[in-house]
């Protein structure tokens, strides 16, 4: 048994490791070394909870998942307030106009609205902060988010318009403490 479940961890190593580490260090600015950590830790911590996992999802995309929630958590602890986290509008039809364009433009841009969301995702649900993420970091648009994780625009449209509400009044109480 030990020998099979060694045989299948060297196997998802050996084919997910490099996508997890290029995630990692994608969403960690090329930092390198903390992508290295990240990708260890994530492997680690997914066979360390394999019996518990309920099988819904494939084994790279709980990987991925991870490297991405551990990749904000990274930040989240290091992360200054940037203010380029867009606001989202209100009505429907401006969300439509919106849900066409892309959150972040360049490189740079997305390494900055990735430190701006793990400022700002503290207490978030995995759903929430998976749209956050895909939305405002790798420039999805409402409607690609929606067929990423099989819900509707319009569901996502409302998690990402509450998140961008309880996210603004963070930013409001950070910008008041003067951290800008």
């Amino acid at each position: 048994m030990a020998d099979e479940r060694t045989q299948r961890f060297n196997e998802l190593y050996r084919r997910f490791a490099p996508t997890v580490f290029r995630r990692a260090a994608a969403l960690l600015g090329g930092d390198e070394a903390a992508a290295q950590d990240i990708t260890q830790e994530v492997f680690l911590g997914y066979f360390k909870n394999e019996g518990r996992l309920r099988g819904e999802a494939s084994p790279f995309t709980v990987l991925y998942q991870m490297a991405t929630y551990q990749a904000v958590d990274r930040l989240r602890y290091r992360a200054r307030w940037h203010g380029t986290l867009r606001a989202l509008p209100d009505d429907e039809a401006a969300l439509d106009e919106v849900s066409q364009l892309p959150a972040a433009e360049s490189a740079n841009a997305r390494v900055d609205a990735m430190h701006d969301l793990a400022l700002l995702t503290k207490g978030e649900d995995e759903r929430t902060l998976t749209c956050a993420v895909l939305y405002f970091v790798e420039g999805y648009t409402t409607e690609e988010v929606a067929q990423s994780l099989d819900l509707s625009r319009k569901t996502v449209g409302r998690a990402l318009a509450a998140f961008a509400e309880r996210a603004n009044k963070r930013a409001e109480r950070f910008t008041v403490k003067g951290t800008t």
